[in-house]
């Protein structure tokens, strides 16, 4: 089963993953005053590494081994792994909108973001209902809106971030750096994914796919570990460990 895991080259984002978490993990470890938004973003990185990894360990078992021992999953729908991929998309737009959420002061645009959100997981789950996405591919109604979420995110935080004493200490903002690792993923990858479809009809289209969402893989958990990295540093320089309250 790893041998395929090998040949489809699907471990540089795992082993990056992995490093991410690692990073986060150190820096947590370093700064016990730590802001709670980076203390969730830690932990999601946790959880979403282990998540990854049991996705793609599903998914190579039904390739490899037909489900064996666990018959009962063929002839359902559950035999392809493209619903965890679904129930992934959700579970990272709600996870990174959270995290900017909680770097806000303004208590109205939290509000208005958490409505958003809260529409953005009805409407996606009845769009799930409605078409047979959930089971076949990776939905894009879900992906596009969730991406919008997360930049608009993004946006009022910068906003709120230029709007006071904050963006002196801009360094040692972390969500500065998840902020940048994000934006470019998302602006790079959303237009792409919108003509996924094409894998089936086009083996170059595949191939292209597949290398560009390779590189943002490895680009925006890149750009995390330097996040991390640079905090760390910050917190070695000022000779404590408490940086942030």
């Amino acid at each position: 089963m790893w041998e395929v895991f090998v040949e489809y080259r699907l471990y540089p984002t795992y082993i990056f993953e992995f490093l991410a978490a690692v990073a986060g993990i150190v820096y947590l470890s370093m700064n016990k005053n730590v802001r709670k938004a980076d203390k969730f973003l830690v932990y999601y990185l946790i959880f979403i590494f282990f998540f990854d990894f049991l996705a793609i360990t599903y998914g190579l078992y039904g390739h490899v081994y037909d489900f064996k021992y666990f018959e009962f999953i063929n002839g359902t729908r559950f035999t392809s792994h493209l619903w965890i991929t679904n129930v992934l998309s959700l579970i990272t737009t709600t996870a990174y909108t959270f995290y900017f959420i909680l770097q806000l002061n303004s208590k109205l645009w939290q509000r208005i973001i958490i409505y958003l959100t809260g529409i953005f997981l009805i409407t996606s789950i009845i769009s799930y209902f409605l078409t047979d996405n959930f089971f076949k591919t990776t939905a894009t109604y879900p992906y596009v809106f969730g991406a919008f979420l997360i930049c608009f995110s993004i946006a009022i935080y910068y906003l709120e971030l230029i709007k006071t004493d904050r963006i002196l200490n801009y360094r040692s903002e972390l969500a500065i750096y998840i902020s940048i690792g994000l934006l470019i993923y998302k602006l790079a990858i959303t237009p792409l994914f919108m003509f996924q479809r094409y894998i089936r009809v086009s083996d170059d289209f595949e191939e292209v796919y597949s290398n560009v969402l390779d590189v943002a893989n490895l680009f925006v958990y890149s750009v995390f570990i330097y996040g991390f990295i640079r905090m760390i540093l910050e917190v070695k320089r000022s000779g404590q460990k408490v940086l942030i309250k």
